[in-house]
């Protein structure tokens, strides 16, 4: 957390950060929806978080969406630290551990995509019409990641503010006062969720492989039964039956 972004309004202050913080997931997410909500982006725009967009049935969740009148664009936040490596089509992502330790994540770029095209179904629009944003914390280093794109930006959380204004400020408003609160009235819907909503969500989730996006079957091994990714060997995904 830098001293300058908190005296800019980019970052809460340590306040804020105290009344706001349930875990470093959370935080995360938190701290991108500040950046975006105090005063730091010019123009006409609307910004909703922890929307449930139906999917085949079951739902994403997109962290946050910034209804923009220069465009639409979709965070995903990763608060990690360490060292963070990954290429744009691979299936999971690295992060290094200062201890040596290594961990796996599915592929954020993979994984914004599906909220991405969730979104653009549900919206009736082209998947061009969204930018993802991939936020990673300021705790880690991006050592390989995708250079970005048009439609994909990595970036840690200080300095996604910079990137965003550079891409709004070269260019040119697509959508009116009206259209963009025409698609925040149809997407604020799917913002307000039921406790019991929110888990059937969660547990849907949990039958799923975090690294590929398959089902999960349950399986024997020569320790007891476990739940494996159903494309193994390609996916190695394990988990403890609880």
């Amino acid at each position: 957390m830098s001293l300058f972004e908190i005296l800019k309004g980019e970052q809460p202050g340590i306040i804020r950060t105290l009344l706001n913080y349930e875990n470093a997931g959370q935080f995360g997410e938190f701290s991108t929806e500040f950046a975006l909500t105090n005063n730091n982006l010019d123009g006409d725009f609307s910004v909703l978080k922890n929307i449930y967009v139906p999917m085949k049935g079951k739902t994403t969740e997109i962290d946050l969406l910034l209804v923009h009148e220069k465009g639409i664009f979709v965070f995903e936040s990763k608060n990690y630290s360490g060292w963070i490596f990954g290429d744009a089509e691979q299936l999971n992502w690295t992060q290094s551990l200062q201890n040596g330790e290594k961990h796996r994540f599915y592929n954020p770029i993979r994984q914004n995509r599906t909220h991405i095209k969730a979104l653009a179904e549900y919206l009736g629009m082209p998947i061009s019409a969204f930018t993802s944003y991939i936020v990673f914390s300021e705790r880690c280093s991006l050592k390989k990641v995708p250079d970005d794109t048009a439609d994909v930006i990595i970036v840690r959380r200080p300095n996604m503010l910079k990137k965003l204004r550079a891409t709004l400020n070269k260019s040119l408003p697509i959508y009116s006062h009206e259209e963009i609160r025409s698609m925040t009235e149809r997407l604020s819907g799917l913002t307000n969720k039921s406790e019991a909503e929110k888990l059937q969500h969660i547990e849907a989730i949990n039958t799923k492989c975090p690294f590929c996006g398959s089902e999960l079957v349950l399986r024997k091994g020569k320790y007891g039964s476990f739940w494996g990714c159903s494309t193994y060997p390609k996916c190695k995904f394990t988990r403890q039956v609880k």
